[in-house]
């Protein structure tokens, strides 16, 4: 799943996992986000999730999404820097920090790598 409120950014992300055969569901807004995986969550590996969404922003949907499946496998895409990510998520760190901008290749190994991650294992 992909939550990103820039519509070009949501369209070519899909568009490069989906090039990599990967299904992807895309949300514009972290409320639209957590209604889609609460609905969808058992078919949901891992979730790239911009941090700077309107109304309810990414700590507060990385959080919802940890309470509906705490396993669940997050990419925190952010343009920030890695340490005001990882004070702003507080008590919710990612499993990893994707920094925009990234190229095709770079978001497929993020995403290879969060899906054939173990579960207890947290990385930037």
């Amino acid at each position: 799943m992909v939550v990103e409120n820039e519509v070009f950014v949501l369209e070519a992300l899909e568009d490069i996992l989906g090039s990599a055969g990967l299904v992807s569901i895309g949300a514009r807004s972290g409320k639209d986000g957590v209604t889609i995986f609460q609905k969808h969550h058992q078919n949901i590996d891992l979730v790239i999730l911009d941090l700077h969404l309107p109304g309810m922003n990414g700590v507060e949907v990385l959080k919802s999404l940890r309470e509906i499946k705490p396993d669940i496998k997050v990419i925190i895409s952010s343009g920030y820097d890695e340490r005001d990510i990882i004070r702003q998520l507080g008590d919710q760190p990612p499993a990893t920090i994707l920094k925009k901008p990234y190229n095709a290749q770079t978001l497929l190994d993020r995403v290879e790598d969060e899906l054939n991650r173990n579960n207890d294992t947290l990385h930037g």
